[in-house]
């Protein structure tokens, strides 16, 4: 396997060449795995542009090549992951599970005391990696998400609780 290495997005400097390049894979990532509702390399900037929404993504070393992202917030005590992705050819290789597990630690040393996500009730493989990383459905929220044949879906939505004794570091 390739040497995959995980940064977290200046956002001191999203406005240099390097970070607008970064933005821009994003983008085309987003735009592979998320067809119908991609954010756009400007929606990031937008994202990113508040102070408590932030990136880490994965890069390829060896190919110099960005393959996965974690979007989330931190306010207060909550956390929330806005988008996860994996490049679809570097997909299955624990990528997602790397960026997971780094996002987590860094919001719970930030003092973070839970994660939460929604997730559409008929994304198994989705609900499937939550669960694995100790995510718990608490609530649902019905016909949240629209589908191109003019049906609704459910969102799920799930936490994951820090252990106190961590927080407490």
């Amino acid at each position: 396997m390739t040497m995959i290495s995980t940064y977290k997005l200046d956002k001191t400097s999203t406005q240099d060449n390097a970070s607008q390049q970064v933005m821009a894979q994003l983008a085309q990532i987003e735009s592979e795995l998320f067809v119908h509702d991609a954010w756009s390399a400007a929606q990031i900037n937008s994202l990113l542009a508040q102070p408590f929404n932030h990136i880490i993504y994965a890069t390829d070393e060896l190919n110099q090549r960005l393959v996965g992202y974690c979007f989330y917030s931190h306010i207060f005590e909550d956390s929330e992951i806005l988008r996860i992705g994996t490049c679809l050819d570097y997909q299955q290789q624990g990528i997602a599970s790397q960026l997971l597990t780094a996002m987590a630690q860094m919001c719970q040393v930030a003092g973070a005391e839970r994660v939460l996500l929604e997730v559409r009730e008929d994304n198994h493989a989705a609900i499937a990696f939550y669960q694995k990383h100790g995510f718990e459905q608490i609530a649902v929220r019905k016909n949240y998400y629209d589908n191109h044949d003019m049906t609704k879906t459910h969102a799920l939505i799930m936490q994951r609780k820090f252990n106190a004794t961590l927080n407490a570091k």
